[in-house]
């Protein structure tokens, strides 16, 4: 849709009683917001006239316009809109994806404010002043609490001669995925589909995702960059068709899958009909590879459409029982744990949603090749927990029961942060490279890291850290040690067998001839 912004100067010059009735309604609002807009922030509006929103009528105020019972909004030229966006307005035309997006992980984001994560951030990475770094850096992909400045009283500043709301500097602006607005809803939908032209391309590219799901703990687009997929995409972007009004896999193209592809885009079934394409992103995920130790989960689906991974060895409710569960509100500007019964509607098993997956996957591969898949990935993650996961954990442990370590203190000494790295940055690496067939991250930038810190600095600093408490706990930490290097998985370290340090000698001087 293009508007003729010159009649607004015709009826201004005529001053005419009829043209400033025109000027009244809604959709000659709408083009007062573009002319004007089109001075001072001129690529927005370029943006919003490429946009399908445009050529389908939905302008300025079909966004932008509010009520008075929305703390955010103000008098603007003789409409009261809102400047923030949120889930719940995209709702008034996008109601099944908003339903599906408000009870995915994305939109729980927002809710990281007890995690050892945003500890780092506002404590060891932050601190003086406002805590720079959660606001640049954690909150921009997180998301967080958008506030308002507010007055000795309580009451909300505002500027200007029509009261314009003050935000909060350190929480605006945020497109973080898990932003939890004023007026209640979560998320922010421009996280992926950038405003004003929200393009569904932009949302279909790996890069998207990969703005949040990169870096030393969770290295996503890395990771789909070294893959075959990733490969395949980077190869044969022009084929992919990202532009186009439907996309399912197998139908509108077939080159290389994104992430989109397999974890919330349609696809084709093996009877012919289209499956998928929901804005609940973990829908299709049977693992969880963000813990200290990785579990398989199970999903829990109540009557009101609210979510909640039960992880195993976690007992199941049955369809029908009524289950206390727990969710954040947002009350003022803080969050707030709230106890809601809800009846169990359904109960989806990891199985369940790997068949998810699987049903993606199978448009490309044969049974085979996804069933053996997925045994290759299984056993590395279940090697990782054996190993390593689960016996760093049980130290860690034992370690607070001691006195050695304290609750309070979660990086006070050196264990603590080599602990941290193991798990959350090596280990998931290593989980995440096997879940996207990426072999390099898999193993050096994974398990080979992970065995490499675990021996070499993870158990002495445990002992380290014995010995600083008293000669006692020391003697006693160091059998424990010993006991566990003991083990089968851990006695490599007392040397090669005679025959393997042969062979090992044998290849490096005919290779090398050294």
């Amino acid at each position: 849709m293009k508007f003729n912004y010159g009649i607004l100067r015709i009826f201004a010059f005529l001053g005419l009683a009829a043209g400033l009735a025109v000027l009244s309604s809604p959709a000659r609002a709408a083009e007062t917001c573009a002319e004007c807009h089109k001075k001072h922030s001129s690529a927005l509006v370029m943006e919003w006239e490429r946009s399908k929103h445009a050529k389908n009528g939905v302008d300025c105020l079909a966004c932008h316009k509010s009520d008075k019972d929305n703390p955010g909004s103000w008098m603007h030229n003789g409409e009261r809109i809102s400047m923030i966006v949120t889930p719940k307005t995209c709702a008034q035309c996008h109601t099944r994806e908003n339903e599906e997006f408000a009870r995915s992980h994305h939109a729980l984001a927002g809710e990281i404010l007890a995690s050892l994560d945003n500890v780092l951030a506002e404590k060891a990475a932050g601190m003086p002043g406002n805590n720079a770094d959660a606001i640049n850096g954690c909150l921009q992909c997180h998301g967080g609490v958008v506030k308002f400045k507010k007055d000795p009283k309580g009451e909300i500043l505002r500027e200007g001669p029509e009261g314009k709301p003050v935000l909060d500097p350190d929480t605006w602006p945020n497109s973080g995925i898990g932003r939890i607005n004023p007026d209640g809803s979560r998320g922010s939908c421009n996280a992926c589909h950038p405003r004003h032209s929200f393009e569904a391309k932009t949302a279909r590219s790996p890069e998207n995702c990969g703005k949040c799901h990169m870096g030393p703990d969770h290295p996503q687009i890395e990771i789909f960059n070294e893959s075959k997929h990733g490969i395949a995409f980077n190869a044969n972007r022009d084929k992919m068709g990202m532009d186009k009004d439907e996309w399912i896999l197998g139908k509108d193209y077939s080159a290389a899958p994104t992430c989109a592809t397999c974890h919330i885009s349609g696809h084709m079934t093996k009877d012919g009909k289209v499956e998928g394409n929901s804005h609940d992103v973990g829908e299709r995920i049977s693992w969880t590879l963000r813990p200290a130790i990785s579990a398989k989960m199970n999903l829990v689906v109540f009557e009101d459409g609210f979510k909640e991974d039960y992880l195993e060895p976690r007992a199941l409710p049955k369809p029908g029982d009524s289950v206390e569960t727990v969710e954040k509100v947002r009350e003022g500007d803080v969050l707030v744990n709230k106890k809601v019964n809800r009846k169990v509607a359904q109960v989806l098993s990891w199985q369940e949603r790997r068949g998810k997956m699987t049903a993606v996957c199978s448009n490309c591969h044969g049974a085979s090749f996804v069933n053996n898949f997925y045994k290759q990935y299984d056993g590395l993650v279940n090697l990782y927990n054996d190993k390593f996961g689960k016996a760093a954990k049980a130290i860690m442990d034992d370690l607070l029961k001691d006195g050695i370590l304290s609750a309070k203190a979660p990086f006070e000494q050196n264990v603590q942060w080599i602990y941290y790295e193991l798990w959350h940055h090596e280990g998931r690496r290593a989980r995440h490279g096997a879940a996207m067939m990426g072999p390099d991250y898999t193993h050096w930038h994974g398990m080979y890291e992970v065995s490499k810190h675990f021996y070499d600095k993870f158990l002495p600093a445990v002992i380290e850290a014995a010995k600083a408490k008293s000669a006692a706990l020391e003697e006693k930490w160091k059998t424990r040690v010993d006991a566990l290097l003991a083990q089968d998985e851990h006695v490599w370290k007392k040397g090669l067998s005679p025959k393997e340090a042969e062979e090992l000698r044998k290849y490096a001087k005919d290779r090398y001839n050294q």
